[in-house]
């Protein structure tokens, strides 16, 4: 028998599936290092049901049906994972949704939850993330009507029994999941319009890591899935219930005949079940909403470093040796003229930020800061700020002047600096306690420092 020509789709769907997968590992790892649970369990759920579209296209990409494998292992791991997943994608739109309408909850908002509230909400999210989809994996045997069924190109599908078991433990639960997400997705849609005008206020004052943007994000993605798919589970459930018609009485013997291990073969003519286009699609989304931030931009520049790249393209290095985004370069710019301007006595000394001299100068004021002399910078912000003008001294028109010694008062303010604990006093000169100095020595000191501030160890001084 000649082999069946390999369909457009079935190209088709591997390739997208694979760039899906690729396109959804940094948002995975973001949501991961925020402690987003359930958003990162929403995205591994549906990367895996990706995972399934590579794997299963290139082993049974034809409708050659004597040709194909059977199978068994992975099939098996297959169809209890996809049955889990029907039940965990809506669970972790409740969790989502639920934890958004928590950090808008102004009525019970705590700076810091309390053990018992962090306990109920850890378990919330293992209960729809984790027991929820384990559970129906447990109960699929109850109503699994054979082994498996194999499709060409879709590869591994469930089967179910036509009997009133199987609307009970399996098509009902995901609608009735969706319809809670729902819930919450209304009751956060509520609490934005209420508190649109205080958003900003309340997740600043919230016990989280989400900003206006991460929050709209991830609201806006949850609220399209879920929207999506309660119409899609809408029909499933009505769809199932139509073709299972009439249904018959459950029995154990009914629902797991002699041949039940037998694998039933289909051939599908090219064409791929819409379902199977739902977690391509979601990876698309994911990057849109998720992949396109300034974080993740920041994660790419890492790993194409890691890689290697960076020594091929000079622009990741720098990027990533200046700074995580741009904002924090010029933030950080910004402060750096706000320190010049302030540490700058533009009324008391002039400044020489391009000569050597004035290099050479503050060297040597720091150099010589154990015999009680103040660095230029310090000294002009204490001087500014703390001392008399007349410390200060007035600058002729041409160069900086000193203060004569018997211009000074007899009660005047200094500032003595510990120049290893980094403290600063100021008290009146005749509580010092230290010998009084002669005159040249204040004169020499003042006329070092540009007349800006006193020296350190003045004590009493009289005209």
């Amino acid at each position: 028998m000649a082999s069946a020509p390999v369909s457009s789709q079935a190209i088709l769907l591997p390739v997208l599936a694979f760039v899906s997968v690729l396109l959804s590992i940094v948002p995975l790892l973001l949501h991961w290092k925020n402690r987003n649970f359930a958003a990162s369990s929403l995205i591994l759920w549906y990367l895996l049901l990706n995972l399934f579209n590579i794997v299963n296209a290139l082993i049974w990409p034809t409708d050659d049906v004597d040709s194909w494998w059977d199978g068994n292992g992975l099939c098996d791991i297959e169809v209890k994972i996809m049955i889990g997943s029907y039940v965990a994608i809506p669970g972790t739109l409740v969790c989502i949704f639920r934890s958004l309408a928590q950090v808008l909850d102004t009525s019970r908002a705590n700076l810091v939850p309390t053990k018992s509230q962090r306990w109920w909400n850890h378990a919330t999210v293992l209960s729809f993330c984790g027991i929820a989809p384990v559970l129906a994996m447990l109960t699929h045997y109850v109503y699994q009507a054979n082994r498996y069924f194999l499709y060409a190109i879709a590869g591994c599908l469930n089967s179910y029994d036509r009997s009133w078991v199987t609307l009970v433990l399996a098509w009902i639960w995901p609608l009735i999941v969706c319809l809670v997400a729902g819930y919450y997705s209304v009751i956060v849609l509520h609490r934005l319009t209420k508190y649109r005008s205080q958003f900003g206020d309340i997740l600043q004052s919230s016990n989280s890591n989400l900003t206006k943007s991460r929050f709209m994000r991830l609201f806006l993605i949850a609220f399209i899935m879920l929207w999506a798919i309660i119409p899609v589970q809408t029909y499933v459930v009505a769809s199932n219930i139509i073709v299972t018609q009439p249904w018959h009485s459950y029995s154990w013997s009914v629902a797991h005949p002699s041949n039940w291990n037998e694998v039933i073969k289909v051939p599908v003519e090219g064409r791929v079940f819409y379902d199977r286009w739902i977690p391509v699609a979601s990876g698309y989304m994911f990057f849109i909403f998720f992949g396109s931030g300034r974080d993740a931009f920041v994660m790419y520049r890492a790993i194409w470093g890691f890689i290697g790249f960076g020594n091929c393209f000079a622009s990741l290095q720098s990027s990533s040796a200046n700074g995580s985004s741009v904002s924090g370069s010029l933030g950080s710019r910004a402060k750096l003229l706000l320190n010049r301007r302030w540490t700058t006595t533009a009324s008391c000394c002039r400044t020489y930020p391009n000569s050597s001299a004035d290099a050479t100068r503050s060297a040597r004021d720091y150099h010589d800061i154990e015999k009680g002399i103040v660095s230029r910078a310090k000294q002009s912000k204490w001087s500014r700020y703390r001392l008399p003008w007349i410390f200060r001294g007035r600058p002729s028109s041409s160069q900086e002047r000193t203060v004569p010694l018997h211009h000074m008062p007899e009660q005047t303010t200094t500032i003595r600096t510990n120049a290893w604990a980094g403290v600063s006093q100021s008290r009146g000169s005749s509580d010092l306690g230290a010998a009084p100095l002669s005159e040249d020595h204040i004169r020499h000191c003042l006329s070092r420092s540009y007349a800006s501030t006193t020296c350190t160890g003045a004590a009493d001084s009289r005209p």
